[in-house]
């Protein structure tokens, strides 16, 4: 189904470029924190470290979503994927902003940290005998592990793509998915990503997810590199408090990850969590565990928001946060130390359907964060 090709193959041929933030987008920024609601002393004030947005298209495009953040320094010790330190981004695909009963699903940008150049690639899912479809879900975490990228589904638990076989299709149609005659199409995108596992919980949960004591709503994805094994940490969005003091304001639920083929460590065929916590915030849309300490994103729509920091049965800490933000990403330094919390910011435009302009890609010394 179309010709295999490396994702440097994929880079080379980047289509877009990063750019510099204009003013509104930097407003985003957790530095330009302005909230008199909820002040801030200076010590809990965050500042990105370096940032960048979108090309001009993607900063504007309304069905469109950036979601989750990964890239190859979760992939390999060595930070990088091939010759390339790369970042990824996923975004979800809304067909009523579009105005189409087609979803398009998932694409993920893979952006090349040295050029800056980047280029979408669809997420596809087998369909019948050597055919494919797009992914329709939410991919509101992204997790890079080896030669597999785990993606959150929300209700269900987690897919899983191959890096190593990424396929060039034809392009040229824009309402094609699939085999069609002898070629294959994606929408119109050059290079699809192939699902090729998935781990589901027993329990399926309505869409949208509502958490419940007995399934679990997969919200955003990471990696964690100090535990031992490494861990998969899967953080649970709740949409306000809950009085079930055991779903609360969401889980954090973290996974162990073989050393060699990075999957996930399995007990009679089932991925056991090693261990789970319940978290006293709400609308937390990222998570990142370090050491054991936990750093938990929060989101908002227009306003800017918090990252909380503790360690489990500790007082928590707050910092300021971005408008929008999203998954977490860990990009660890030299011998796996830590290193740069990344996030990607959601919105360009406010419900009401205002264009706002604060879609952002940034970073955070995690250091600060403690």
């Amino acid at each position: 189904m179309g010709t295999r090709r490396s994702l440097a193959s994929v880079l080379d041929s980047a289509s877009r470029t990063t750019t510099d933030c204009n003013a509104s987008q930097q407003r985003a920024l957790p530095e330009h924190y302005d909230r008199t609601d909820i002040p801030l002393q200076p010590d809990q004030i965050l500042s990105s470290t370096t940032h960048f947005c979108w090309d001009a298209a993607d900063s504007k495009v309304p069905y469109w979503a950036p979601q989750g953040v990964t890239g190859s320094s979760d992939a390999d010790d060595d930070g990088k994927w091939g010759p390339d330190r790369v970042l990824a981004a996923s975004w979800h695909y809304d067909r009523g902003k579009a105005g189409t009963s087609m979803d398009k699903g998932v694409r993920v940008s893979f952006v090349d940290h040295r050029t800056g150049k980047y280029r979408h690639v669809l997420l596809v899912e087998p369909s019948g005998t050597a055919d494919f479809k797009a992914v329709p879900i939410h991919a509101g975490g992204l997790a890079w592990l080896g030669r597999y990228l785990y993606v959150a589904d929300t209700s269900h638990g987690l897919r899983v793509f191959d890096m190593e076989r990424v396929l060039e299709v034809s392009t040229g149609a824009d309402d094609l998915i699939g085999r069609h005659g002898n070629d294959y199409h994606a929408f119109d995108y050059r290079y699809v990503l192939p699902q090729v596992a998935t781990y589901r919980q027993a329990g399926v949960l309505p869409t949208p997810c509502v958490p419940q004591a007995n399934a679990l709503c997969f919200s955003s994805v990471s990696l964690d590199r100090s535990t031992e094994p490494d861990s998969l940490v899967v953080g649970e969005y709740r949409n306000g408090r809950s009085s079930d003091a055991g779903i609360d304001g969401g889980r954090v639920v973290r996974y162990r990850v073989t050393a060699d083929t990075r999957k996930l460590v399995l007990s009679s065929g089932k991925a056991v969590p090693r261990d789970a916590v319940t978290v006293p915030k709400s609308n937390v849309q990222g998570v990142q565990t370090w050491q054991g300490r936990y750093y938990l994103g929060r989101s908002s729509a227009t306003d800017h928001s918090f990252l909380f920091s503790a360690a489990p049965d500790s007082p928590v800490s707050t910092f300021s946060w971005a408008i929008g933000g999203e998954d977490l990403y860990h990009e660890h330094g030299p011998g796996l130390t830590a290193g740069k919390v990344w996030t990607a910011t959601e919105h360009a435009y406010e419900s009401a359907g205002a264009f706002i302009d604060k879609r952002v890609v940034f970073a955070v010394p995690l250091a600060d964060m403690s």
